[in-house]
């Protein structure tokens, strides 16, 4: 009885301590990160993918590491997102998004900056074709793990890799 019960307390701190986790990463994100208001969450997914990096290197200079795009699939609530240059994100009926050249990129360092990407609140357009993302205008990429370029340089230019990483992306579309 004393076992059972025991787990039970174990049970509920868990979910105590996961909806504290959760809420308290919403709260981390920082203001600067943040949509302004009237636009409200549709939908947050998982990404899993590779930052690609390609080594150049200017006349008289070492080559050195410059970002290409990011490779990632995206999954939340039964929705599957691919993000690729631009940068864009595609779902799987159809529907665009990429990033608004008119507005500049909001970015926050991550909490590991040596070793994890920034945090980014992009403005996008979507495109015309009907679907899941069609209406949103913001996606905020946050908990960002890995991505960074390889501290070491690269031996010549060309050389391209594909630095693993997993982030938290959120979609906001404009409230009613």
């Amino acid at each position: 009885m004393i076992g059972r019960f025991a787990m039970t307390c174990a049970a509920a701190v868990a979910v105590l301590v996961t909806g504290v986790n959760l809420s308290h990463a919403e709260d981390a994100v920082p203001a600067a990160l943040k949509p302004p208001a009237g636009y409200i969450v549709a939908l947050t997914a998982k990404a899993t993918g590779v930052q690609i990096y390609t080594s150049t290197a200017e006349a008289g200079t070492a080559p050195k590491w410059t970002f290409e795009a990011p490779l990632a699939e995206l999954n939340g609530h039964g929705v599957v997102i691919h993000h690729y240059a631009g940068p864009s994100w595609e779902a799987a009926d159809g529907s665009k998004i990429s990033r608004d050249m008119d507005t500049p990129v909001a970015t926050v360092p991550a909490k590991q900056a040596a070793s994890d990407i920034p945090w980014l609140l992009i403005k996008v357009n979507a495109d015309p074709a009907p679907g899941v993302l069609s209406k949103v205008v913001y996606v905020q990429r946050i908990l960002t793990v890995g991505g960074v370029a390889p501290a070491k340089s690269p031996a010549r230019a060309g050389t391209k890799v594909g630095v693993p990483y997993t982030a938290t992306y959120v979609f906001y579309v404009k409230s009613n």
